[in-house]
């Protein structure tokens, strides 16, 4: 990923996104802004035991970092569901309950979702100009909310899967992703055995998940090009001082985002 730093915001971004001048997009890291301890000090949730002051400022010198108002970022209510939906002139926030996915093609509208472990998935499809932001745990994943988004985007706006480009992001990598006998039954119930998604499994039961391969498979199922798939390859337990991280904190972190928006012409 590419790292850049605007005033004291510290960004990453995705170079096969980074090639395309029609969009702007973004990881927020867990610098730059006024909250504090262990949701200091970017933390983007209102929902993390966080002051609204504090997260609205959070949220205004994010969005003065990518050139819009704050009310041009539109993050959903994530419930861990696999509700996905579109954004577009007149949609307010406040609508975007029980969603763990957007998509749209209005430019400038930015649209966001929130983590701490999770995986955020950023799509862009140039040839259709629609964008498509995703939250996917291990219960987003299983249900295939990625599977979900893209399919959102063919009905919505005529995309076709092999014109995609997807980044996926930093979150809890399968080294330290640890999951119990019930998550690990209903990963092989969606993905089978043969998908290689749970390693090291022990006599207790538990294995560790690989969140990353398992939302790569999925765009790899629906026709999206290998080489226009890129996964950041960043552990946000591992590298808790950059990311939230919600296992590592014990949940108590705050929430980064990941986001994209079209540009206005």
């Amino acid at each position: 990923m590419i790292q850049q730093t605007t005033d004291s915001l510290k960004l990453w971004q995705f170079h096969n996104l980074s090639q395309h001048k029609g969009i702007k997009h973004f990881i927020s890291g867990r610098s730059g802004g006024v909250s504090e301890g262990e949701i200091g000090s970017l933390n983007l949730s209102f929902r993390a035991g966080d002051t609204r002051e504090n997260v609205q400022e959070n949220r205004s010198r994010l969005a003065y970092a990518l050139g819009i108002s704050p009310e041009q970022l539109f993050f959903p209510a994530q419930t861990h569901s696999i509700h996905v939906k579109k954004v577009e002139p007149g949609t307010q926030s406040a609508s975007l309950t029980d969603t763990d996915a957007l998509v749209t093609n209005s430019p400038g509208q930015c649209i966001c979702v929130m983590s701490a472990d999770c995986v955020p998935i950023l799509l862009y499809d140039p040839v259709k100009e629609a964008v498509g932001a995703v939250h996917a745990g291990w219960r987003g994943t299983v249900g295939k909310i990625v599977t979900a988004t893209v399919q959102a985007m063919q009905q919505e706006f005529g995309t076709k899967p092999a014109d995609l480009i997807a980044g996926i992001g930093p979150s809890i990598c399968p080294e330290v992703y640890q999951i119990g006998e019930e998550v690990i039954e209903a990963v092989l119930q969606t993905f089978g055995k043969e998908a290689n998604l749970i390693s090291n499994q022990n006599g207790e039961g538990k294995g560790y998940f690989n969140l990353w391969e398992a939302n790569r498979i999925q765009l790899l199922n629906l026709g999206v090009q290998p080489t226009s798939i890129e996964v950041a390859g960043i552990c946000t337990y591992q590298q808790s001082d950059q990311f939230f991280s919600a296992r590592k904190s014990g949940n108590r972190a705050g929430r980064f985002a990941a986001g994209i928006l079209i540009c206005p012409e």
